[in-house]
């Protein structure tokens, strides 16, 4: 959803708005409380011009309820009828039409008022009297209804804009729930091929790979709807998709982690270390070792979490993340989803290991 381009859109959305707003009770005691101030300086405008307190008093008992209660009733009246969407010009020349009426009447009561009064009990009694009356409420009532429809823009685009934010995270949400709909099956499809395969020739292989399998899902599935997960978590899920790995490929896979305790409360997309890890594995199996090591390490460095998982291996071709597919080119777009302008992704050589780093920095945005 946009912001409204044209002065005429955004009046348009004011008039909705205030047909949503007339009556809510923020309305009713900025109302209240303006007329009451106005009323308490037109009491001492007309004392000092007029020299009566009578006068005054019987004046402002008079005149600001009435246009307290004119006022209230145009609110009101526009905020029914802004729903039918009329044309700005046509509201704004209403608006100009009902102060012309609304400051004629005010003064024509005044005048009428003036006149119950002696004019030897008046310290002033100006020639043109219903003239300045008009002028007086002319220029109030045109400072309330400016004030009126710009606080009702102001509400308008504010109520566009978090509409548009709205909009725009779960349209986020979406894209994280599809990316991360794309990490396990094929993960799941080849480990249950191997249970099934492993069941008459090692059925305890078989056994702990189910055991194991079903930790990883249950957390996997668990946490799902979150998009962000602790580290800690994060943590004993990949001990538990490392072991399964070792088991489906009969291999010695060393999985040793080097954890900052600092880091374990910062919250990551889910399914983060699975994706490295997932990474690791994929270029040590590439090697002719019948075992090999990964190493998981955080750390918290310049106010950043630093996770890096390395293996054995050669790095072919330097990484291009413009150009990243697969579980690498997923994790990098779940990390500017939910770190967006502050995550880095780096796969770089380092002697005859392969590191894949990510850095974070400051809170996350929940998806």
């Amino acid at each position: 959803m946009a912001l409204p381009d044209s002065p005429s859109a955004l009046f348009s959305s004011a008039s909705q708005e205030l047909s949503r707003g007339e009556s809510s009770a923020g309305f009713w005691r900025a109302q209240v409380v303006g007329w009451l101030f106005l009323a308490i300086i037109g009491f001492c405008i007309r004392l000092a011009v007029f020299g009566s307190a009578p006068a005054a008093f019987w004046l402002t008992l008079t005149l600001e309820p009435l246009a307290f209660l004119l006022t209230s009733a145009a609110a009101v009246w526009h905020g029914r009828r802004a729903s039918s969407k009329h044309s700005p010009l046509l509201v704004l020349a209403c608006s100009v039409l009902l102060c012309v009426a609304a400051s004629a009447l005010l003064a024509s009561i005044a005048y009428a008022i003036h006149q119950l009064f002696p004019p030897q009990s008046l310290r002033v009694m100006p020639e043109n009297q219903y003239r300045l009356g008009f002028l007086y409420y002319m220029g109030i009532l045109s400072i309330w209804t400016l004030v009126y429809f710009g606080v009702a823009a102001e509400l308008a685009a504010r109520t566009e804009r978090i509409s548009k934010m709205k909009a725009e995270t779960l349209a986020l949400r979406l894209e994280l729930e599809h990316l991360q709909s794309q990490i396990e099956p094929h993960f799941l499809f080849n480990a249950l091929n191997t249970i099934v395969a492993e069941i008459e020739a090692r059925p305890a292989i078989a056994e702990e790979m189910t055991r194991r399998l079903a930790d990883y899902l249950r957390y996997s599935l668990d946490r799902r709807g979150q998009g962000l997960c602790g580290l800690d978590e994060e943590i004993e899920a990949a001990q538990d998709y490392v072991r399964i790995q070792a088991l489906r490929f009969d291999r010695q896979l060393e999985y040793r982690c080097h954890i900052d305790p600092a880091s374990l409360a910062w919250q990551i997309p889910h399914m983060t270390l699975q994706g490295l890890v997932e990474n690791a594995i994929k270029h040590g199996m590439r090697s002719d070792n019948e075992s090999f090591r990964i190493n998981l390490r955080t750390r918290i460095q310049d106010d950043e979490l630093v996770v890096a998982v390395d293996n054995p291996g050669q790095l072919r071709a330097p990484y291009d993340l413009a150009k990243g597919g697969g579980g690498l080119g997923n994790l990098c777009r779940r990390l500017a989803l939910c770190y967006p302008g502050r995550n880095r992704f780096s796969l770089h050589q380092q002697d005859d290991r392969i590191v894949a780093e990510i850095r974070l920095r400051g809170d996350p945005v929940a998806p």
